[in-house]
């Protein structure tokens, strides 16, 4: 056990700042009586106090790193934070998305590396455009390389997309409750992307609503397409938002708007006998996956909609949506949590849990490894294997 002298205060002070955590924050873990000028005390290279081992080890788990970096002599190399291309991003980066960068880039790069040295094929797709190229080009060849087709009666739209993702070597993580004790802001961002030629990596944020994540996940495979790393704000349909976006935002927003609603698709679906209704509209929605406005802002703009029919039927939905808000805040809220596997499986991602699980029971992985990247310990691999491979 190392002395409590050795401990290294800037490693200190670089573990509690790069995360975001504040000395009022750090100071409440150790315990309720501690004061920040004590935190502040223990990072400060004229400190008087060092911290104990116990009270480290609490730092340690506050801050989602490995006691032993502490006693480090140098502060250790670490991942980058992803590009900001948020039009909002003087809000800066909270706790919870860096927690988040950084776990999902470890998992990423831990992958790669793993698939470069089994001497595994590039994805030919990934940096195959750039922004100076059509969006509808690149949105007709991601529709075509994931093979997408319309969700099936029953079927969501969004896992339609995912499962088609993953099967071409796309990993996908939705936040589910990603911490607890850090809840996330579909306002702050809508998800990122960690491209790569091996392993490319998307995060959606899923405290959005569903057809909000819809849009979020083709913007940043539009990323992925382009081979450009990044955090974003998808706006959708909103066209007001346009102007204050990054041109990679601008481009990816354009691409994921022509991948959901290609003009033949729009153009299939309101193609019906008699009157258009809004429940025309909304057996799209529900087969594509978005809401009824979104479905009838993209009919509008690509001259599909007479302005009055337009204006009628957009009156409706957003009535419609306003009567479901309403019961949904009514709704008595369930009792207990979210299970806990499916939690994991939804932060890890199907694709990612069950390579690093097969890894494992080859012989490939260490069971300490394997935990590790998927947040569950070992003893529990069995329960969570029904979860990751429908057994």
């Amino acid at each position: 056990m190392p002395k409590r002298e050795s401990l290294n205060r800037n490693i200190l002070k670089w573990a509690r700042k790069s995360p975001k955590v504040s000395l009022e924050k750090a100071a409440a873990r150790i315990s309720k009586s501690c004061k920040s000028e004590r935190i502040r005390d223990w990072e400060s290279p004229e400190g008087r106090e060092f911290p104990t081992v116990k009270q480290v080890e609490k730092l340690a788990k506050l801050y989602r790193r490995p006691a032993e970096v502490f006693y480090m002599s140098y502060i250790p190399p670490d991942y980058p934070l992803l590009k900001d291309f948020r039009s909002n991003k003087e809000e800066g980066m909270d706790t919870g998305l860096v927690f988040m960068m950084r776990e999902i880039q470890e998992r990423q790069d831990w992958l790669s590396t793993y698939l470069k040295s089994s001497k595994a094929k590039i994805l030919p797709f990934v940096g195959k455009y750039n922004i100076k190229d059509n969006p509808a080009e690149v949105a007709a060849d991601i529709r075509r390389v994931l093979a997408i087709r319309q969700a099936k009666p029953g079927e969501k739209a969004l896992k339609v997309w995912i499962d088609q993702a993953e099967k071409k070597g796309i990993y996908i993580s939705l936040s589910s409750n990603y911490h607890t004790r850090l809840k996330l802001s579909s306002d702050s961002f809508s998800g990122f992307a960690v491209s790569d030629k091996y392993a490319p990596f998307i995060f959606i944020n899923s405290e959005a609503w569903e057809h909000d994540q819809i849009f979020a996940l083709i913007h940043e495979l539009a990323h992925i397409w382009i081979n450009v790393s990044g955090i974003s704000v998808d706006v959708g349909m909103n066209e007001n938002k346009v102007r204050n976006l990054h041109i990679v935002e601008r481009f990816c927003r354009v691409v994921a708007e022509e991948a959901l609603l290609p003009q033949d698709l729009v153009e299939e679906f309101l193609r019906v006998k008699g009157e258009l209704k809004l429940k025309n509209i909304s057996t799209a929605g529900r087969r594509l996956g978005i809401s009824n406005q979104d479905f009838l802002l993209r009919s509008k703009k690509l001259g599909l909609l007479e302005e009055s029919l337009f204006k009628q039927l957009y009156a409706e939905a957003e009535t419609a949506w306003k009567v479901f808000l309403y019961k949904e805040s009514v709704k008595p809220k369930s009792k207990g949590g979210p299970n806990y596997y499916i939690m994991q499986l939804r932060r890890g991602g199907r694709s990612f849990s069950s390579t690093v699980l097969s890894l494992h029971k080859s012989g490939k992985l260490s069971a300490e490894r394997a935990s590790k990247l998927l947040n569950v310990k070992e003893g529990n691999f069995g329960k969570f294997e029904k979860f990751v491979f429908g057994k």
